[in-house]
């Protein structure tokens, strides 16, 4: 009997282990619904990103970053357009340290390859969070 106890309470973890659930599915959002949203706006203000190849200016220095948010009761949408909110604050933070006036160059690189667009950016989504994973050049 006690052993049927132990195995049950060892399935029952398990089962309900985040790891049990877990789920990496990449997913393309849209750079312009999220930046225009009320919370980016009050964030990240007038500055200036540019997605996809362009980079015009002078180059600074090239930059990367990885950020992820909690994905637990919130939509794909939301987790991912919360952990691409922080990635660009960082790249903002990083270009204003460096007297930058910009962000440009922009891609999503979730799957380790570059992903190059002006409309939409990659996010990898699972059950517990959501990442997203994006390369540019901070440029004066």
């Amino acid at each position: 009997m006690k052993i049927k106890l132990a195995a049950f309470a060892i399935c029952s973890v398990a089962l309900a282990s985040p790891a049990a659930f877990a789920d990496r599915d990449i997913q393309t959002w849209s750079i312009q619904e999220a930046m225009s949203s009320e919370n980016f706006q009050d964030r990240l203000g007038n500055f200036r990103f540019v997605w996809g190849d362009t980079v015009s200016g002078q180059r600074v220095m090239s930059t990367s970053t990885r950020k992820a948010t909690n994905g637990i009761n919130k939509s794909d949408r939301a987790a991912c357009e919360w952990a691409l909110l922080s990635a660009l604050i960082a790249f903002k933070e990083q270009a204003e340290a460096n007297g930058a006036t910009s962000v440009q160059g922009i891609k999503s690189t979730a799957t380790g390859t570059p992903f190059s667009s002006t409309t939409e950016f990659q996010c990898i989504t699972g059950w517990t969070n959501s990442r997203v994973y994006l390369e540019a050049e901070i440029v004066k």
